[in-house]
C-alpha cells in the first residue's frame, strides 16, 4: 500500500511538474525516487524473491543507489583468489610508495598519484621518467578509479592489475618491469614475508602478478562515496545549501552534464547495468588561445580502435572531489572549473571552431549565465569526500 501510495503521488508531482528547466529534481529523487527503491528492495526481500545469479556491478541489497556499499567491489576485480584482504591491502601500500617498480629506481605510484593531493599531481601534465619530456596526458585521480570497467583515458585495460601493469612496462612513465621488481624484492626478508602472509595458498606468493593485485587491492579501497551531497540524499537535509540544490537540477537539467556524467558516480559509467564505461568526443583544444584555438592533436580511443568514431575520443571522467583535481580535461588544458564550464557552455570544440566531424557533445551552445554556472560549480563542489582532505 505504501508503495502505491508513493506512485500515485508521483504521478501527480509528474503530471504537474512545469517544463525541462524548471523541474525540481533533487526533490522529486529524495521524495519519490528514494523512497520507492527502498520499498522495492524491502518488498523483494519480505516476498522472498531471489536475486539475479552470478557476479553484478550493484549490491541488490542495497536500500539507495546513494548507500555507501551500493556497488560491489568485487564486481571490477579478479577473482575470488585475488580479492582485497587487510594483508594484502597493507603490502599494497607500501609497494605503492616504492620506486622498486621503475627502471630508474627513483620513481614510485606516489610520485605522480600523491595521496596529498587527491592522487593526483596537479601538473598540466606529467613528465616522464627522464624528469624532462612532457607526457601527453594529465594524471587521473585514483579515487573510484576500482569502480569503473575501463582504464585509462582511452580505455585501454579493464581491472587495475592491467592498468598497472601497462604503466609499470611504459618506457616514458616507469620504464619497468614487474618481473625484475621480482627479484630485486625477493632480496628483502621484509618482503619476503610480507608476500607469504597476504597470498599463504600460493607456493610462490611473491611474483609479478602479485605484486600486481597487492597495489591494486590498495587502490580497491580507495572509494569515496560519501560527500555532503551523498549524506543529504540519504536523508540529512542540512548538508546542501540553496545555491547547491539549485546546481545539481542545473546539472542534472539545463546544462545536461549528467547525459554524460552519470549519476551516482558521476562518471561514465552507464546506468543502470554499469558495466560499460562511456568516451565522448568534445573537441578539446591544445591550448587556452580561443583567438586562434587548435583542436589537441592526441587522436585519443581512435589510438586502440582504429576505428573513425573513436578519434578525439577519451573516457568521461569522474566528478567526485573535482575541486581537488585540477587541472582538468585530458591535456590538462583548463586549470579552473570555471574555464572548463565555460567551454561546455559554449558548445565545446564547436563553439571554438574546433570541433571534429564526430564530435559527440552537442554542439548548441548551454545559454548558462554566470550565475548558474557558479550554482553548477557549488554543486560539484559538495562532492568532495571528507576523507580525501585527510588522507595520509
Amino acid at each position: 500500500k505504501q508503495l502505491n501510495g508513493f506512485l500515485i503521488s508521483m504521478d501527480m508531482r509528474l503530471a504537474t511538474a512545469g517544463d525541462f528547466n524548471r523541474f525540481d529534481r533533487l526533490d522529486f529523487i529524495t521524495t519519490f525516487i528514494n523512497p520507492i527503491y527502498r520499498e522495492l528492495v524491502i518488498t523483494r526481500k519480505s516476498s522472498d524473491i531471489g536475486i539475479p545469479e552470478g557476479r553484478s556491478p550493484v549490491n541488490f541489497n542495497a536500500e539507495s543507489i546513494f548507500d555507501r556499499n551500493f556497488f560491489d567491489i568485487n564486481f571490477f576485480s579478479p577473482g575470488k583468489e585475488y580479492r582485497p584482504t587487510e594483508k594484502r591491502i597493507e603490502l599494497g601500500k607500501k609497494l605503492f610508495a616504492d620506486p622498486v617498480l621503475s627502471g630508474s629506481g627513483n620513481r614510485s605510484c606516489a610520485s605522480c598519484h600523491i595521496p596529498g593531493k587527491a592522487f593526483t599531481d596537479g601538473l598540466k601534465v606529467p613528465t616522464a621518467i627522464d624528469d624532462k619530456t612532457l607526457l601527453r596526458r594529465n594524471t587521473p585521480t585514483l579515487w573510484n578509479s576500482a569502480l569503473q570497467t575501463r582504464q585509462f583515458f582511452d580505455t585501454r585495460t579493464d581491472i587495475l592489475e592491467n592498468q598497472l601493469k601497462e604503466v609499470v612496462h611504459n618506457t616514458e612513465e616507469m620504464e619497468g618491469s614487474l618481473h625484475a621488481a621480482t627479484a630485486v624484492l625477493k632480496k628483502s626478508p621484509e618482503y619476503l614475508l610480507q608476500f607469504k602472509e597476504a597470498y599463504a595458498d600460493e607456493q610462490e606468493p611473491l611474483n609479478a602478478y602479485n605484486i600486481a593485485n597487492a597495489i591494486s587491492s590498495y587502490i580497491r579501497t580507495l572509494i569515496s562515496l560519501n560527500s555532503r551531497f551523498d549524506q543529504y540524499m540519504r536523508g540529512d537535509k542540512t548538508k546542501l545549501n540553496s545555491r547547491e540544490k539549485k546546481g545539481f537540477n542545473l546539472f542534472t537539467g539545463k546544462a545536461k552534464c549528467a547525459t554524460c556524467h552519470f549519476i551516482p558516480l558521476f562518471n561514465g559509467l552507464v546506468p543502470p547495468e554499469f558495466t560499460e564505461t562511456e568516451t565522448e568526443v568534445l573537441g578539446t583544444p591544445a591550448t587556452k588561445n580561443k583567438k586562434n584555438a587548435k583542436l589537441d592533436t592526441d587522436a585519443g580511443k581512435f589510438e586502440l580502435t582504429q576505428s573513425v568514431i573513436h578519434k578525439f575520443a577519451f573516457k568521461t571522467p569522474g566528478l567526485r572531489n573535482i575541486e581537488k583535481t585540477g587541472p582538468y580535461m585530458h591535456n590538462g588544458v583548463y586549470d579552473t572549473l570555471e574555464e572548463v564550464m565555460e567551454f561546455y557552455n559554449e558548445g565545446g570544440g564547436a563553439g571554438l571552431d574546433i570541433a571534429p566531424e564526430n564530435q559527440t557533445l552537442p554542439t548548441d551552445k548551454l545559454d548558462l549565465s554566470k550565475k548558474e554556472i557558479e550554482s553548477i560549480i557549488a554543486f560539484m563542489k559538495s562532492l568532495t569526500d571528507p576523507a580525501i582532505t585527510t588522507y595520509k
